[in-house]
């Protein structure tokens, strides 16, 4: 499952995180990847949003901070069933800075390894970062992958082009009833993607319609471990 928090601000303008935690826990992940999820920051009270969620969905978790302030930062989460045993951040450097959080997970079947990202605005930058970090990373690991996020692309665009070049995109196995992410009000886009390694097998990919507790919709995705 991959979904853009937005720090945990609704499409009403109200922080509400346990209202997150709800949406979340209504559909019962394995795991998650989160954008836009703040840490001690005044805006959002001061709460450790990865760990407090983490806690609610009774789930591990892992957080790559990409900005930092004081007090507090600002960057991506991983939240997992099954223990995370390694994590690393990979900044994404730009004018506009992200990154993009990496997370070993062992599972009853296999250790698995998870990509969670957030791109940025601009299309070069998030063709580079893919290019040159991310999927010679992601293409190294000889386990099951899975990468997701916010990647601020259209399906048709060269960076998902890129993309699907090595990995499958989780949404071919999408009945069609619900096709965009963005935004959660009057979607009209799709900019949130999961994408597979060869090791699993599509069953279902399904984006959650009238959720309006982000400015994103959720995009989930079942899965078969293939041996």
């Amino acid at each position: 499952m991959t979904y853009n928090i937005q720090h945990g601000r609704g499409m009403d303008d109200q922080f509400d995180l346990k209202r997150t935690a709800s949406v979340l826990t209504a559909l019962n992940p394995d795991v998650v990847f989160l954008q836009e999820v703040d840490c001690r920051r005044p805006r959002t009270g001061m709460r450790h949003q990865p760990a407090f969620l983490a806690k609610m969905l009774n789930m591990d978790y892992a957080y790559g901070a990409v900005k930092h302030y004081r007090p507090g930062s600002y960057g991506n989460a991983i939240l997992s069933l099954y223990p995370i045993v390694n994590y690393i951040n990979h900044i994404l450097p730009g004018e506009d800075q992200r990154c993009c959080l990496e997370a070993e997970i062992v599972t009853p079947l296999s250790n698995i390894t998870v990509f969670g990202l957030h791109l940025g605005l601009k299309a070069a930058e998030r063709y580079c970062h893919l290019q040159d970090i991310i999927l010679p990373r992601v293409t190294a690991v000889s386990s099951p992958v899975i990468l997701g996020g916010d990647f601020n692309a259209r399906p048709e665009s060269n960076e998902i082009s890129l993309v699907k070049d090595c990995l499958q995109d989780s949404f071919q196995a999408n009945s069609g009833e619900c096709t965009y992410t963005f935004p959660s009000d009057l979607p009209n886009v799709r900019i949130d993607y999961i994408f597979l390694n060869n090791h699993w097998d599509l069953n279902d990919c399904k984006i959650i319609p009238d959720t309006q507790a982000s400015d994103h919709l959720l995009l989930v995705c079942e899965v078969i471990f293939e041996r």
